[in-house]
């Protein structure tokens, strides 16, 4: 069976995604403490994956931060994610590449 993410936490993180591109420094602050906390969640990476590649009815822009987020969390810990997570990060990647929007798609190739 396929990951699936839990309903309330992914509602939390897309409302976190969609705030981060807040003007407003004491919002963006808090945005960094959370994203820094959840980082330590053991599912983090699929929920982003998730969100970047399954939720095409949210924002291109809140898809596109999910993106860098996991780019950016696989950068940094790559030796600690398990080999069968990594493989279902390049295989939901890989399917996405086609996605419609081009800001996803950008951020999918970077």
């Amino acid at each position: 069976m396929e990951w699936q993410p839990e309903p309330e936490s992914l509602r939390q993180l897309i409302q976190l995604l969609n705030s981060t591109q807040s003007p407003d420094n004491e919002v963006q602050q808090q945005n960094n403490q959370r994203l820094e906390e959840l980082r330590k969640v053991p599912d983090f990476i699929n929920y982003l994956l998730f969100v970047l590649v399954a939720m095409k009815e949210e924002s291109a822009t809140a898809r596109a931060v999910a993106g860098l987020l996991l780019k950016n969390s696989v950068r940094q810990d790559f030796g600690s994610i398990p080999p069968h997570v990594l493989e279902y990060v390049k295989r939901k990647s890989i399917d996405a590449i086609g996605d419609p929007d081009t800001l996803v798609r950008h951020t999918l190739g970077t």
